[in-house]
């Protein structure tokens, strides 16, 4: 199923705002749609891992209060987070998946 303008439109709007302006050369169509779905998968992986790592310990802090308030600081931020991405997730899957979506904008 091809992409109709509208979609064409929004997707370059999405890599624009990921890859910069260089991305506005490119031809919006199913296969560089499927790599974003892709980039887009593999970046919500990397911020579901995120989510879990704990913050820094301050100075002077009881390490056994610390990590139970971490644990839970942990738990709520997954469920505040479940919809947003960490933007070094999505520059690093941008990075991995560039190569593949100017191919796939080549028809390749």
């Amino acid at each position: 199923m091809e992409l109709n303008k509208i979609e064409q439109e929004n997707l370059k709007a999405f890599l624009v705002s990921v890859y910069g302006n260089q991305a506005r050369s490119w031809e919006m169509n199913d296969a560089v749609f499927n790599q974003t779905v892709y980039m887009l998968q593999e970046s919500n992986k990397c911020t579901d891992l995120i989510d879990f790592v704990p913050r820094p310990m301050p100075l002077g802090a009881n390490p056994i209060s610390y990590i139970k308030k971490t644990a839970r600081n942990i738990l709520l931020r997954k469920l505040k987070n479940s919809k947003n991405q960490y933007k070094v997730c999505v520059s690093t899957s941008a990075a991995k998946f560039k190569a593949k979506l100017v191919l796939a904008g080549l028809g390749f």
